[in-house]
């Protein structure tokens, strides 16, 4: 996967990410080679311990996307699980308004509760109303298909939200080549405006008061953390997913966050942190969690966490704990 140089990343929720890995099924091929082609691991549909992942996950989702699938294709795809799945579900868990103006302004805090990234928002400009995207890397691979997502996400919500009373007229999108997204599905009567500065789908003002009647909000998982989180924070909660890969070089780290391996050791080393010792105890931290929660014997947990057998398991637990792991869990099992 091509890197960015970016010095900060996004965190998503996993229920987004198993959203989109769903669609890998889609495409003809071994899924666990394509989950592991997008950093997605490989657990992501069954019960985690994690909430999060890193944003480059749906970045990546996106590239291995257009590398199987060409743009007629993925735009059905997108329009079937939007209408489907993933417009309703934004809508469920939506607070109730009165006006289509109030619900897309909720809409748009929904969106926040499931990426650190997201930047949606309702825009007046040039005597309209825009439901607008900000999003960065228009020149990365991952981004003409993402775009095109958005697009068509955001036009199901808004036909869904005024009973198909809302039609596609002007869309500015970021992307150059206004062929591909002409040809989306549902979309073939808009007028496209590219290389815009956001992704922006025009309003008319008499919609801005249509009611909207959503039922009562459907709980579903959300982010509870925000753009505020120190870098550690934000490594931490962003790897903890892959700990069990094993040692997990820094390179391997690097690649899953789309960071360059000097920007991640000088961005760690700035918080006073050594990558290698770091993970060794992010990694019993884990242990240690399952070896009072759970009955896995020490050679599952040994083979769960990349080590070639139960003896060495041992010796490097207890250099960072202190005692062995049988005698850690019959100590927090004692209290």
């Amino acid at each position: 996967m091509k890197q960015t140089q970016e010095m900060e990343f996004s965190l998503v929720s996993k229920q987004s990410v198993e959203f989109f890995a769903n669609m890998l099924g889609e495409i003809d091929g071994d899924t666990y080679a394509l989950l592991r082609a997008a950093t997605i691991p490989s657990d992501i549909h069954t019960d985690t311990d994690y909430e999060y992942l890193p944003e480059s996950t749906l970045k990546n989702f996106f590239e291995v996307l257009a590398q199987h699938m060409n743009e007629e294709r993925a735009g059905w795809l997108f329009l079937r699980t939007c209408r489907e799945h993933y417009a309703p579900e934004l809508i469920a868990a939506m607070s109730k308004q009165p006006t289509l103006k109030g619900t897309l302004e909720a809409f748009a805090n929904q969106l926040q509760t499931r990426s650190t990234g997201a930047k949606v928002y309702l825009q007046h400009s040039a005597n309209s109303w825009w439901l607008v995207r900000d999003k960065a890397g228009v020149n990365e691979p991952w981004f003409k298909y993402a775009e095109m997502f958005s697009v068509i996400c955001m036009a199901e919500v808004l036909r869904a939200l005024t009973n198909d009373q809302w039609t596609p007229a002007r869309i500015g999108i970021q992307s150059q080549n206004r062929d591909d997204f002409s040809r989306l599905p549902s979309l073939e009567h808009a007028q496209f405006y590219v290389e815009r500065p956001v992704t922006a789908l025009e309003i008319p003002v008499s919609l801005l008061d249509f009611p909207v009647h959503v039922s009562s909000p459907r709980r579903s998982a959300t982010l509870t953390v925000t753009e505020s989180l120190s870098f550690k924070e934000q490594f931490t909660l962003a790897i903890t997913p892959y700990l069990s890969m094993g040692k997990l070089p820094i390179k391997l780290a690097a690649e899953i966050l789309r960071l360059n391996v000097r920007t991640l050791q000088r961005r760690l080393s700035a918080e006073n942190i050594i990558y290698k010792p770091f993970i060794e105890q992010l990694v019993f931290d884990e242990v240690k969690r399952r070896l009072c929660e759970t009955d896995e014997s020490i050679i599952q947990l040994a083979n769960r966490y990349g080590y070639s057998d139960s003896a060495h398991f041992t010796r490097s637990f207890k250099r960072v704990a202190g005692v062995t792991p049988s005698a850690y869990r019959k100590l927090s099992r004692s209290h």
